[in-house]
């Protein structure tokens, strides 16, 4: 695949934007408030902060351009791959279909085979009215037909022609001329039109490659793929390579359990011929070639590489042309023969990648990042002032910190969206029990961030797992039990006031010590995470997820009350239970 990507570095970046935030507005540790007394700092730090204003402009700079580049990357990656899984949906459709209509091709060839075993003798009228009532044209469209050459001792060939010639064909001889033993020689062939009427009499067992096949197909007893030829059919105009599909056929009542015995009693072959550009067009893609005509380029090779000395079929006859964005080469066996099948994505199915939305968040995110410069230059002109404006900067860069934070929670939807919203509610429920059970500001504000990014560590999770539309086998349950320890490893080098990376890493830990990443027990876990581990299974039961609809009220609160004390903190449990069943608590939108 032609797509050079570079491994994606969110995580480490996310981190360090968000350590510039809490750089440049710290909270000070041992203050219960959810803002910091800014007048006051700057009355005391005025030369920190005439420090801070000068560099002001240029940090809003470049934290926002580079959460614009972040959002923009994650949006332009996110179209990406998109545009890929359709590609790939589109190659297995390909290889399916080709694989479908040789198949159908090879039950065509057992009837016809049977029609042999079922018969002494089968005569030229017979075979014409069998092959006519299967309407080949109509119903497998892309053969160029069926026939039956037979196995001829150099003894008898003067016999055979002649009886042949007797039939009404007096100028029937075998082709190409010369001495050999045995020969072979097509006498069916249908529909005999003029095209067909080229084979009749040929020698296929003469010419190498149709003779591998014939003989695989005879020592296996079963059909063999030849490889590419130039039909005898061919004339000087629109000239393909084919192949050609066989069947032995054994005289009847004769043992042909072993390759001794299924030479011996070998009489022909039953056969069909194929020009491969039209069984591509008309039997493989059929209506679906119009679909894919000026957005894939289908080659098929002949052998177990793309060599142009073999190949068979090419869908654009000057080939892709340009760099391309998608390319899928495989090598499948049919019949025991292999194919190998290059798929090329062309201009016009490039063209589909919907990059509208990461143009949008970065011209918009360019925009906000020069104003927001703007604003904080122009409120640092002047020293005098910055000091009085030094507060609402605090409250600016501030609520920068929770969009950021926000920013985080909305990545973590994009990438999970059939738990959008889940995150949010989670911790709206959180905030509410906390507050009914009278937690301080200071620990309120921590529960708070913590709980806007408890799954944060799901980015390092890869997107097909996270959007699975079922349940999760093993495996899968216990790569997305890694993102616990992938959010505390996101979040550790932040210097935030509060423990929030520790929270993230506690949010699946359990009382009775059976939960994960660490096993803690009881009061080793903290009680922001004990809060968070409650709120996230109650809006979990109370949302739906398309392998399930959502359980209800009274399923949630069974769970958490029957496991009070064992898995869930008595305190928190009671606390949620007071705010639904007593306060008329609601889960928001």
């Amino acid at each position: 695949m032609p797509q050079a990507g570079r491994r994606s570095t969110f995580p480490d970046a996310l981190r360090m934007l968000i350590c510039d935030m809490v750089q440049t507005k710290r909270y000070p540790s041992n203050s219960l408030k959810f803002r910091t007394n800014s007048g006051q700092a700057m009355a005391n730090n005025n030369f920190r902060i005439g420090v801070l204003l000068k560099l002001a402009p240029l940090a809003v700079l470049v934290v926002c351009l580079l959460v614009t580049v972040l959002l923009w990357d994650i949006m332009r990656k996110s179209a990406d791959k998109e545009l890929q899984n359709e590609f790939d949906v589109q190659v297995r459709l390909v290889q399916s279909n080709i694989k479908r209509r040789l198949d159908n091709y090879r039950d065509v060839l057992r009837g016809t085979a049977g029609l042999f075993q079922a018969s002494e003798s089968v005569t030229r009228n017979e075979f014409h009215t069998y092959v006519e009532s299967m309407e080949l044209a109509q119903v497998y469209p892309g053969i160029q037909g069926v026939g039956y050459s037979l196995l001829i001792p150099a003894i008898e060939k003067m016999r055979r022609i002649e009886a042949i010639r007797k039939e009404g064909f007096p100028q029937f001889s075998i082709r190409p001329e010369g001495s050999r033993d045995p020969y072979s020689a097509i006498i069916y062939l249908e529909p005999f039109d003029w095209r067909n009427q080229r084979a009749f009499g040929y020698d296929m067992y003469a010419e190498p490659v149709r003779r591998e096949a014939m003989e695989r197909a005879r020592d296996q007893d079963t059909e063999a793929l030849s490889g590419r030829v130039v039909l005898v059919q061919e004339t000087g105009a629109d000239v393909q390579y084919g192949f050609l599909l066989y069947k032995p056929i054994y005289r009847n009542g004769s043992p042909h359990d072993s390759i001794t015995q299924r030479r011996s009693s070998l009489v022909g072959w039953v056969y069909e011929p194929f020009r491969m550009n039209e069984l591509m067009n008309q039997g493989v893609l059929g209506r679906y070639l119009e679909t894919i005509r000026d957005q894939l380029d289908i080659e098929i090779y002949d052998g177990d590489s793309v060599d142009a000395q073999h190949l068979m079929f090419d869908s654009k006859k000057n080939g892709a042309g340009g760099a391309v964005r998608f390319v899928s080469t495989s090598t499948e066996p049919y019949f025991a023969r292999n194919w190998t099948i290059r798929i090329n994505s062309l201009p016009a199915f490039e063209a589909k990648l919907n990059t509208l939305q990461a143009r949008m968040i970065l011209i918009g995110g360019i925009f906000i990042s020069l104003l927001l410069t703007l604003v904080v230059w122009l409120l640092a002109t002047t020293n005098t002032r910055a000091i009085k404006l030094a507060a609402k900067m605090s409250e600016q860069l501030e609520r920068t910190l929770d969009q950021t934070i926000g920013a985080m929670a909305t990545v973590i939807e994009i990438r999970d969206p059939y738990t959008a919203g889940h995150q949010r509610r989670a911790a709206d429920l959180a905030s509410a029990i906390a507050r009914e059970m009278g937690l301080g500001d200071g620990q309120l504000r921590a529960l708070t961030l913590a709980a806007m990014t408890y799954e944060i560590g799901k980015i390092q999770i890869p997107a097909e797992i996270l959007s699975k539309p079922g349940k999760l086998d093993e495996v899968e349950r216990n790569l997305i039990q890694v993102h616990a320890q992938a959010g505390f490893e996101i979040l550790r080098e932040i210097a935030f006031p509060w423990p929030i990376a520790k929270i993230v890493q506690q949010h699946h830990e359990r009382l009775d010590g059976s939960g994960y990443p660490q096993g803690l027990r009881g009061d080793d876990i903290l009680i922001e995470a004990r809060i968070i581990a409650v709120a996230d299974v109650v809006e979990a039961m109370l949302s739906h997820r398309p392998y399930r609809p959502a359980l209800g009220l009274d399923a949630a609160l069974a769970e958490i009350t029957g496991q009070r004390g064992v898995l869930y903190d008595p305190a928190v449990v009671d606390a949620c239970v007071r705010l639904f069943r007593e306060l008329g608590y609601r889960m928001p939108d």
